[in-house]
């Protein structure tokens, strides 16, 4: 009767350290609140915001960031408890014998043996998905930072560009002017007035074009950075390089072979081989043991029970054919992931190159160009030439570098991938 009162006593405390429910219900007010306050507090008395900062606020507020670093949370918690053993069993059982008047009593205990080794099996399972959703997290920040970076020059490239637009469409409006006041005093063609006319109302229009890119720009970079939009009005440090980069080296394959989009895709593998090594052990049964006290007749017994499944029709066929098929297609991936790396390798190397072919030859335009824009000022300033002249030269002048600002954007958000597909890269 005893045993029967101590087991009784064992189910509430298995129950007592199971965990409780409790609710967390979102709360919208709250968080837009403490997102306003930490913005505001990381930009305040930051800005213009260097490089440096950028990365520090956007690996700490991007959301997609925020989202892999809770996916690797979530594996680190599963494999933190992977691999434990099943909870035995334990029951009780009365019997009364009316004739003669004899009460029976019994208590069994039932434990499953895992002699197969499926326990350590699931914590190598659990341990393969927290290393790869970790290197998955790795990548991630970094495909980040080659956005956030490539963002910021062709924010540059808008400031840039909207500055010198800014300064020609003030000079076409003075241009214009000067051009009406001869148009009606007879000194200048109607026709070069006309040019002269377009060309101001088309700088204005790709001035309202090249604001509303700016505009644009600015947002899609608090957006990236995962700032409250209050910010949009945050400025970046920095201004685009006055001559052209030397070219980045490519990583070499030795390299590439660290990724951590290689490394995750080698360790998905990896994962998918232990589930599958997990699932041919399940077919082989585990052993169970039920040793038990039974009280018949005033006489008391021990006993001992062995059992195991016998695997005759159900040989965890179908899972085995879903993890070998699973096998497949994680070593695809691992294959295709690492051809797309070196087409990605020699693809950006070759852009590469031919970018800086394009920015070497348009500066020379732009120099060359400069150079007769200058001549004809001063020709103009001594009246050797006329107004369409040196209008003309001006306008050439302004179509060489904005297109050359063009160029070396590209160019530099070629080299911040060719950069970053450099596991040794460390970004400053």
């Amino acid at each position: 009767m005893k045993k029967l009162h101590y087991a009784s006593c064992v189910l509430p405390l298995a129950l007592a350290a199971c965990t409780l429910y409790s609710p967390k219900p979102i709360d919208i007010q709250r968080d837009t609140d403490e997102w306003q306050q930490v913005s505001a507090r990381i930009c305040k008395g930051v800005t213009p915001l260097s490089l440096s900062k950028l990365h520090e606020v956007g690996l700490l507020l991007n959301p997609e960031l925020n989202v892999a670093r809770l996916n690797y949370a979530r594996s680190t918690a599963v494999a933190d408890f992977a691999g434990l053993w099943e909870d035995p069993a334990i029951s009780g059982s009365i019997a009364r014998i009316r004739e003669p008047n004899i009460i029976n009593r019994g208590i069994g205990l039932s434990l499953t043996l895992p002699v197969t080794g499926l326990p350590g099996l699931s914590r190598k399972v659990a341990e393969c998905y927290k290393e790869a959703d970790y290197l998955a997290m790795q990548a991630r920040e970094r495909a980040y930072l080659v956005k956030l970076d490539s963002l910021r020059y062709r924010v540059m490239s808008t400031h840039a560009k909207l500055h010198l637009m800014e300064a020609r469409v003030k000079q076409q409006a003075e241009e214009q002017k000067s051009a009406q006041r001869m148009h009606e005093l007879g000194e200048m063609e109607f026709a070069d007035y006309q040019v002269i006319c377009r060309r101001l109302n088309d700088g204005q229009k790709e001035l309202q074009e090249m604001e509303q890119e700016h505009l644009e720009s600015h947002l899609e970079m608090v957006k990236l950075l995962g700032l409250h939009p209050e910010q949009r009005e945050v400025e970046l440090a920095g201004h685009l390089p006055g001559s052209i980069p030397a070219a980045v080296p490519a990583p070499s394959p030795e390299q590439l072979m660290q990724h951590p989009l290689m490394k995750a895709a080698m360790t998905n593998h990896d994962t998918s081989e232990a589930e599958l090594q997990r699932e041919i052990r399940k077919q082989y049964p585990e052993l169970e043991i039920g040793p038990g006290f039974e009280e018949e007749d005033q006489d008391s017994k021990v006993t001992l029970g062995i059992g195991m499944k016998l695997p005759l029709w159900n040989r965890n066929q179908e899972a085995i054919a879903q993890a070998t098929a699973e096998r497949n297609i994680k070593e695809y991936d691992a294959i295709q992931t690492w051809r797309d790396l070196m087409q990605q390798r020699v693809a950006l190397t070759d852009m590469q190159s031919l970018l800086l072919k394009h920015c070497r030859a348009e500066k020379q335009r732009v120099d060359l160009l400069a150079s007769a824009e200058k001549k004809q000022e001063e020709l103009y300033a001594i009246g050797e030439t006329k107004l369409p002249a040196v209008a003309d030269a001006r306008q050439e002048a302004y179509l060489r570098r904005m297109n050359f600002i063009d160029c070396m954007t590209k160019l530099l958000v070629n080299q911040v991938e060719l950069q970053y597909l450099n596991p040794d890269f460390i970004a400053k």
